[in-house]
This record gives C-alpha cells, structure tokens and sequence, in this order.
C-alpha cells in the first residue's frame, strides 16, 4: 500500500516529528507500506530524529509572499505531489486551519484521514477576551464542518474524540518510541518537566506551586527541557516567582530518557495538551507523574491514585499537596513508578500499528 503522510515538517523538536517518523519506519519496515513524508514548510532546524532509508522524504516550497499566493501554490504543488506519487491512502498531520480544506483542494478522489495531534483548546490565549471568545467559536465551527468530510478523523484519547462531533471519528493513542529495562531508582531530589516555553505548558501554575514545595523540601530541584522563546521568557517567571535557585532550564536533547531516569518525579502543569507524549516517556522510565487533568491528554495515560496523580485543572493546593507526598513517602514512589512502568507497556509500538494497519486497510 502506498502512504502519503503530510505535515509542515519534520524537524526541531517535537512530539509530532518524533512520532510520524517512528509510525512512517514502522509501516515502511515492518508491514511493507511504501510511505512518503511530505513537507509542506522550509526546512530551517536540525532533524533530530532518525529517519528510514525506508521512507521516502519530499517537499514542496509554497509562494509565502502573501496568503493568496501562498493557498493558490500550496494547492497546485500538492496536487502535483500526489499526481506523482499516487498514493492509496492521504494522512494529514497539519494542525494549521489549511489543513482542513484537504477534501476540497485536491483534484483526485482518495481515502483521507486526517490526524489530529492537538486540542482545540491550542487556541486559548493568555489573554483572551470577548473578540479572542467569539473568534475561537467560529474556528472551532469551520473545524468541525470541514473535518466532517474527511473519511476518516484520528484522535488520540477519548476526550480527544469528543471535540468531533461527526461520526467519522476513531481513537488511537500515539506510541511509545523506545522500550527501556532500566527505571530510575527514585531517590534522587530531582523533578522533571519537559516541554517548550510557552503559554499553553503552564509554567507560571508550576513555579506558584514550586514556590511553595521548595519551602518544605528546599534540597530538590526542578530540571526543565525545552527551547527558549523570546515571546514568552519562562527564566523570568521563575524569577518572579523567587524560585531560579531551585530550577534548572536544559535545551532539548537526544539523550531525554537520561534525563528521565534521573528524576524522581514528573511534573505537568499544562493548560491543554492533546496527549501528553512526555507523561508516557516518564512512565516508561519508572517515574510516577503529577499533571494538571487538562483538556484533553492526560486523562488517557495517568491512571489516578495508581501510578500517578491526576490534579482537578488549576488546583495548585492539590498540585502541591501531591508532588509533596511523593517527595515525602519512598515507598508510594516506587509503588507508583513500577505501575507507572507497567501501564506504559499498553502504549507499545507493534500493537498500535496493527491498530493503524488496520484502519488504512478498511478504507480501500
């Protein structure tokens, strides 16, 4: 079967990259697809995952001198990419609203499933307002009307699901990348948290609520991975909040599953997310997690009170009270860490594939 994955691209960091490539080798490797990853954006960061000589890596480089020309392009050259590559089935994994004007662009008749990777909550602003309210509603009114005429729509988790209200909606969670026999021995006085700076991750909900732990446990330190963004200065939100002493700010890195064994604790305090891959990442590694229960990712992979704690979305006295009593109590982190490991495995690659195999093959 011939796949064709489209997506703005493919490299810098991010859930999504790291996961369309690993799904792309895995079709193309262990299940025979012939699968091509178009992009759709300039290449301007480094790839930081791997990429299969398996799969096929193309782009097309739309006229971005203004939004006419821009549309007028990106439809001719799609079209031109799918006329030579002739795919059986088309995935879209564009978060962009021109994603969902997919059915209507393309010239030649073919299943489309379109993946969605985020919450419609990814438009909630710092500060929204009446206009930012009734904007957000008409968006979400062209989402749902267009998304309806794709074939097939995948979202990630059951709250995911919901925000579909047509009936072509299916539920597959994204897979675990990498499989680990080493967990973290949950002994050193170091929480994590992995996400880039920006509104949506909550970073001013978890240095009000660090403010407070470090008080109590002032010998532990929060390690964060993500990128700078002069837009949003996290560094300066951790210094307002008197905390920089006890929080330390890491670029991304390969070397993550590191970084995870060597916390004891994962911390999320996210506004929205659509997963919440990096939950998973820290459960595959032993580590018992804390989260905000925000639309619409976490609820999916933390079971509550088993192998981590799942928080009422902006409790902070909640939040604090439970990255505390995992600090404090040895034994409940070991126990939640090993259910934590344990939960992971659900998320395993080979069973989610057949999920996706099976799709892909029901729509031909």
């Amino acid at each position: 079967m011939k796949l064709l994955y489209i997506t703005t691209k493919i490299s810098g960091a991010g859930g999504v990259q790291r996961v369309l490539l690993l799904k792309a080798a895995y079709l193309a490797e262990n299940l025979g697809y012939t699968v091509t990853v178009l992009i759709t954006n300039p290449v301007e960061e480094a790839i930081l995952y791997p990429v299969s000589p398996a799969v096929t890596i193309a782009s097309i480089q739309p006229d971005t001198s203004g939004r006419l020309p821009y549309f007028k392009s990106y439809k001719k050259l799609l079209n031109q990419s799918i006329e030579g590559i002739n795919p059986d089935v088309v995935v879209m994994c564009d978060n962009g609203l021109k994603s969902f004007l997919l059915p209507f662009i393309l010239y030649k008749k073919l299943p489309l499933v379109y993946e969605r990777h985020v919450t419609k909550h990814i438009n909630e602003q710092e500060m929204p307002g009446v206009f930012n309210y009734i904007k957000n509603k008409l968006v979400y009114g062209y989402m749902n009307f267009f998304a309806a005429h794709y074939t097939k729509v995948v979202a990630l988790t059951q709250a995911g699901a919901k925000e579909w209200p047509a009936n072509n909606t299916v539920i597959i969670p994204n897979p675990l990348w990498f499989s680990t026999n080493t967990t973290s021995i949950l002994s050193n006085k170091r929480a994590i948290a992995v996400g880039r700076h920006t509104y949506q991750k909550g970073y001013d909900r978890m240095f009000a609520a660090w403010k407070e732990i470090v008080k109590l446990h002032p010998d532990w330190q929060l390690d964060i991975y993500g990128d700078d963004n002069p837009d949003y200065n996290v560094p300066r939100l951790a210094l307002d909040n008197g905390v920089s002493n006890s929080v330390n700010f890491l670029k991304p890195t390969k070397d993550i599953i590191d970084a995870y064994l060597n916390a004891s604790v994962y911390v999320m305090t996210s506004r929205h997310e659509g997963f919440g891959m990096v939950l998973l990442e820290a459960m595959a590694c032993g580590v018992p997690c804390v989260a905000f229960n925000c639309p619409t990712g976490p609820e999916g992979i933390i079971n509550d009170g088993v192998d981590g704690f799942l928080i009422k979305d902006g409790d902070n006295a909640a939040l604090i009270d439970a990255i505390t009593k995992l600090m404090e109590d040895d034994n409940l982190r070991a126990e939640m860490g090993a259910k934590a490991k344990e939960n992971s495995e659900k998320f395993a690659i080979g069973p989610i594939m057949q999920q996706w195999d099976a799709l892909f093959k029901s729509l031909l």
